[in-house]
């Protein structure tokens, strides 16, 4: 018997569209709906070329969760984009990265494989996304745009190639359909699969002109009509009556997910939904994170679940307690909660993060319409140091720093607003094993671009170990901290020269000195320039770097050296 839910129509498809959405808190209504028009026009356009007739296509909008739609025609994927709505959590680059991988893992091979991402800010949650990303290389063109204050060393661990950052969404439109311009549609490739849609897939199992109705990625809620032609399977199985899949109800034990219950679904069954929630750990003691588990409707019998506690960033033990066991909302009552403790510190550290799992889920669906439901619980960091300009006494006074929050540009110390000597005090503070090194250096602009004095030639981050060698070589002598002994800090007053751009470096457990030639364990602000390819260092805010010293991004807390500046002189 031919199974309806793994038929796919485009199994001769040239080219594998996936478009991968950020619909996160952080994206403004205005920048989503503009998103959203840039992606339905490029999909137009394929349309007018034809091209669309040889594609299929995937959605995958991500917040705190990503969400795969596919494999779909042109039109679905342009209704499934509109359809589409922000304020939908933190923001988890690996689980988008993730379901776009799952999405190429279906499709038949072949096609060209060409993706889409695009956000207007860098993954908060999620962990490192660098082996997912690594992974979709391999099977396809990633495309990654950013708007506004989307972070560039994020983009370019996605991006196959170099990635384009935009002022405003409304300039993605002509962006995504110039740089499809070169793609063209072979449609004798498909003349056979194309034609009619499902018209030529015959079912031996059900009665000619009988409709058979399915839930799929692919139906568009039509019926498909047998036709008393020769069957292409095998029609020697005994006929089994039609199932009936109806919107609003819970079909999936039909689909071989879940229980038992045999023939028509009739009942509706109660959604179960959570929201993300966010804690500040406090300084001392322990605070709770509730997890509130909302029903759609009361419920008519007795309904459970079992959950578990999943390590992200945060960790148990340390960060917060974990916790599992089984939750029972009695019949009639329409919510229930769960409490994580959560553990508080003075650490200058990320946010954190960890998910609550929930699965087993009986008498009710969960509103993923999945077997697991996952959501996400950050702890605020509520430790970061202020700090604010100083002007010494008996000097005459400048404009202060609003908030001296000019100072770091991104990954960055932006002194370009400066036309004289510069005074910082830099507090660095060591919460790692590693007897770490750090320092910074000189660049040209905000890609990290240097030049060597000797050859005037520029080097970027992407030409790897030549530019490593090369910032090493340029960088701001006497300006290199290392501090002794772990969980301590030092303090230094140096200067630096205004109207300048400073790219911060850490020397992982090691010496400028000792390098000799290696530099695989030297990291940047700019990924592709380490050894690693991966994050090392990120602004905490208030004028502080974090620092990360293990390969491949480690654990991922930007904590083992923070570098807090502040300015004395102006």
């Amino acid at each position: 018997m031919l199974d309806l839910e793994n038929v796919n129509p485009y199994d001769d498809a040239q080219y594998n569209f996936a478009y991968l959405i950020d619909v996160s808190d952080s994206v403004g209504e205005d920048t989503l709906k503009d998103a959203k028009d840039a992606y339905i026009q490029s999909i137009q356009s394929l349309i007018d070329r034809g091209i669309a007739d040889v594609s299929e296509f995937a959605v995958i909008p991500f917040g705190s969760d990503a969400s795969l739609h596919g494999a779909l025609d042109a039109t679905e994927a342009i209704s499934k984009i509109k359809s589409l709505s922000g304020k939908n959590g933190f923001t988890n680059f690996n689980a988008a990265l993730e379901k776009a991988n799952q999405f190429y893992s279906q499709v038949p091979s072949g096609g060209q494989n060409i993706v889409y991402f695009l956000s207007d800010g860098y993954s908060t949650i999620g962990g490192s996304f660098k082996e997912s990303a690594d992974a979709l290389h391999k099977v396809a063109d990633v495309r990654a745009y950013g708007v506004g204050a989307a972070q560039i060393q994020d983009l370019r661990i996605i991006d196959s190639n170099e990635p384009v950052i935009v002022n405003k969404a409304s300039q993605l439109a002509s962006r995504f359909v110039d740089d499809m311009g070169g793609l063209v549609a072979d449609k004798s490739q498909n003349t056979d699969s194309q034609g009619g849609g499902n018209e030529e897939i015959e079912v031996a199992s059900a009665p000619v002109n009988e409709a058979v109705q399915q839930n799929s990625s692919d139906t568009k809620n039509e019926p498909h009509l047998g036709t008393p032609k020769e069957n292409l399977v095998d029609d020697s199985v005994s006929q089994t009556p039609t199932t009936s899949i109806k919107p609003g109800i819970d079909n999936r034990d039909n689909l071989g997910v879940g229980g038992n219950i045999d023939g028509l679904i009739d009942a509706e069954l109660p959604i179960v939904n959570v929201e993300d929630v966010s804690i500040e750990e406090g300084d001392i003691g322990t605070s709770m994170a509730q997890f509130v588990v909302n029903l759609s409707s009361p419920a008519t019998e007795e309904i459970q679940f079992s959950y578990q506690t999943v390590d992200g960033t945060a960790t148990s033990g340390s960060d917060y307690n974990q916790a599992s066991g089984q939750i029972t909302i009695p019949i009639g009552e329409t919510k229930a909660e769960v409490d994580i403790i959560v553990n508080g510190d003075r650490e200058i550290e990320l946010d954190e993060e960890f998910t609550l799992n929930l699965k087993n889920l009986t008498s009710a669906t969960f509103a993923n319409n999945q077997t697991e439901y996952n959501k996400v619980a950050v702890i605020e960091n509520d430790d970061v140091a202020q700090s604010s300009a100083i002007i010494p006494q008996n000097e005459a006074q400048s404009p202060p720093l609003e908030d001296n929050t000019s100072l770091l540009e991104g990954n960055l110390m932006d002194l370009q607003s400066f036309t004289d000597e510069v005074t910082i005090n830099f507090t660095v503070d060591r919460k790692a094993i590693y007897d770490n090194t750090v320092g910074f250096y000189k660049i040209n602009d905000i890609e990290g671009t240097i030049t060597d004095p000797v050859t005037g030639e520029e080097v970027k981050p992407s030409d790897g170990e030549a530019y490593a060698k090369l910032a090493i070589e340029l960088r701001e002598k006497g300006l290199e901290f290392s501090v002794g002994e772990n969980q301590s800090s030092i303090t230094s007053e140096d200067s630096l020269l205004g109207g300048i751009l400073y790219a911060p470096f850490i020397v992982a457990d090691g010496e400028i000195d000792s390098l000799e030639g290696d530099f695989s364990q030297v990291f940047f602000s700019f990924a592709q320039a380490n050894s690693d390819k991966a994050e090392h260092i990120r602004s905490l805010g208030n004028n502080t770097f974090g620092f990360e010293d293990m390969l491949n991004g480690g654990d991922n807390d930007f904590n083992d050296i923070i570098i807090q500046t502040e300015v004395k002189t102006i």
